[in-house]
């Protein structure tokens, strides 16, 4: 018996572990510092994904409060890295998400195709975006040569100090090759997944002239009579 009780005893521990302790009841569901955590560590790898920026960087802004430049959405951005104003939010969106689902707001089928269009547009903009960091190799003397050249040709460059002139070059780096990797990326993922087409479907003829919707979008929008034609 007392084998069985140790035993029973460690689950449970384990169990609570996992889950983490109890901070507060909201509506039907218990928020636990493990779902509060896992959210927080989610929000800083998605600012850092999103803004396309180390978080590094994102760290450096927070603590260094009046370099953060005077863009309220980055703002906001780096004001959600400290945890109350991030536990804040967390709190504040789990009462409205309890609301509208108490509403059956979640079951609309508008909201559920809403929400599938939002995950699959973040999806895709997210895989790019590591694919590309994937392939964006730089070298320190790269962004130091870039650095001085960039001297060079800019006044205002030349005035920055060493790090501000070191990260601007290597930013400056990243969208030239971004601009020359990008589209190789795309027709390399394009060539990876198969796609049959219906020869049978006129899909030309469909985009032109087969959404209803599209028409009855131009007559509201009073659209010139000439383009309405074109798309009968």
């Amino acid at each position: 018996m007392k084998k069985k009780s140790i035993i029973v005893l460690l689950l449970l521990s384990f169990f609570c572990k996992e889950q983490g302790v109890k901070i507060e009841q909201i509506g039907k569901e218990s928020i636990t510092t493990t779902k509060f955590e896992i959210y927080y560590e989610t929000y800083i790898e998605k600012a850092s994904r999103l803004a396309n920026a180390e978080k590094k960087t994102l760290f450096e802004l927070m603590c260094n409060p009046e370099k953060i430049p005077q863009d309220p959405a980055i703002q906001e951005m780096i004001m959600g890295l400290e945890p109350k104003n991030s536990y804040q939010k967390y709190r504040e969106m789990k009462i409205i998400e309890q609301a509208a689902k108490l509403e059956g707001f979640d079951k609309k089928p508008i909201i559920k195709n809403i929400l599938e269009q939002v995950l699959l547009e973040t999806l895709v903009n997210l895989y790019i975006q590591e694919k590309m960091q994937n392939q964006i190799k730089i070298s320190d003397t790269q962004i130091e040569n870039k650095c001085q050249e960039l001297r060079k040709q800019d006044r205002r460059i030349e005035n920055l100090n060493v790090e501000q002139c070191l990260k601007f070059a290597e930013a400056v780096l990243k969208q030239e090759i971004i601009k020359v990797e990008y589209p190789k990326l795309m027709n390399e993922i394009k060539e990876s997944v198969q796609i049959q087409k219906n020869f049978e479907f006129d899909k030309d003829k469909y985009l032109e002239e087969g959404i209803t919707l599209f028409k009855e979008m131009q007559k509201i929008g009073n659209c010139p009579t000439s383009l309405q034609k074109k798309e009968k």
